[in-house]
């Protein structure tokens, strides 16, 4: 059995700097710093490292990285390697309003775009963001439509636009979109009230069934859309599931051990949402993809890694959708318990849907 292959994807941030502030960004605490940014060199080992590694997929995230002046050159630079990558830019696509960069893009290899939509309209826009970028990211939307490439609008469904989404959903798809992903909001603060105080106050059952009580809408609109990894399947009542049958994305990659994540220091990170969390760097911890295998190895990585993994309940272990959900999002723990979510539904649903003791 070859050891190679074993990371499909690798994400890399390549900058914490940003032209957006959203209210609901799991990064927003790293600052928008516009220096805190990865060398051009430093992404050039990765990508040497990725192709030692049989990588697949290269991601590149930030912050906004489209901000980053030398994506260009990263991409041509994959171009040349013997071994074969797609890359994907994870973006606001502010900046795609210029199509000559969607062009540059696409020419230097770019395979893959996901545009992450903010509002159905100005106002909504700016709520989100705090800033007006709705004119421009519409016109990112007809620039990429008109060209050779695949791109996906996805959304943050928050209780300030789960409202709205199908209306942001209908415009993108006048405008030329075709597929659809959407990620229900994952606190990444640490919250002062927790378990059931932090639930009242931030109803994830209500969100849930707002957004599921829109589906005949959204399929009148297109059939093409998904829900990504975040909530785990005892938030959903069972009718909620055969609804959403088909459409649920499968376990991150903490779970199915599978990609990895660089920051801009070239530090390992369990995913892009545990920004504080480095577990060896490259160049220092590991600087070779055998490097890398004997790192994982290694109880300080495993054990931090076994920790964020840890089912929420031992509830999980008997659960039938195990193997689909492992708990769901590890970073959804950090502010209320699974006992804390089991009592919250039981109050809200009178004991329906919810796991038997």
């Amino acid at each position: 059995m070859s050891i190679k292959g074993i990371i499909k994807q690798c994400s890399i941030v390549l900058t914490h700097g940003c032209n957006l502030r959203c209210s609901f960004c799991y990064v927003k605490d790293a600052g928008y710093a516009e220096d805190d940014k990865i060398a051009y060199d430093d992404v050039k080992r990765i990508v040497d490292f990725c192709c030692e590694a049989e990588v697949k997929y290269i991601f590149f995230t930030g912050g906004e990285p489209l901000t980053y002046s030398r994506l260009p050159d990263i991409l041509e630079y994959i171009k040349t390697r013997q071994h074969p990558i797609t890359t994907a830019i994870a973006t606001n696509g502010v900046l795609l309003k210029n199509l000559e960069l969607c062009k540059k893009l696409i020419d230097s290899g770019v395979g893959y775009i996901d545009i992450s939509m903010k509002g159905k309209d100005p106002q909504e826009w700016c709520k989100m963001t705090g800033y007006n970028g709705f004119e421009a990211q519409q016109e990112a939307i007809r620039n990429l439509a008109s060209l050779p490439i695949d791109f996906t609008c996805s959304m943050v469904v928050t209780p300030e636009n789960v409202q709205s989404f199908c209306d942001s959903v209908r415009l993108a798809c006048t405008n030329g979109a075709k597929q659809f992903s959407f990620t229900f909001i994952i606190d990444n603060d640490d919250a002062e009230e927790k378990d059931l105080v932090y639930l009242q106050k931030h109803d994830p059952l209500k969100l849930v069934n707002d957004f599921i009580s829109q589906i005949s809408e959204l399929n009148a609109i297109t059939d093409d859309w998904w829900i990504e990894y975040s909530f785990p399947m005892c938030i959903y009542t069972e009718e909620q599931l055969k609804i959403l049958r088909g459409r649920l994305a499968t376990p991150c990659q903490i779970h199915l051990k599978n990609a990895i994540t660089f920051n801009t220091k070239m530090e390992l990170l369990p995913c892009d949402m545990y920004i504080y969390q480095p577990l060896g760097k490259f160049g220092k911890e590991f600087s070779s993809y055998l490097d890398f295998l004997s790192l994982i190895q290694m109880s300080t990585y495993s054990k931090t890694m076994d920790t964020i993994r840890k089912l929420p309940s031992d509830e999980c272990i008997d659960c039938k959708y195990l193997d689909v959900c492992y708990g769901g999002c590890p970073v959804l723990w950090k502010n209320y318990s699974f006992a804390a979510l089991k009592k919250f539904k039981a109050e809200k649903f009178l004991n329906v849907g919810v796991p038997k003791e």
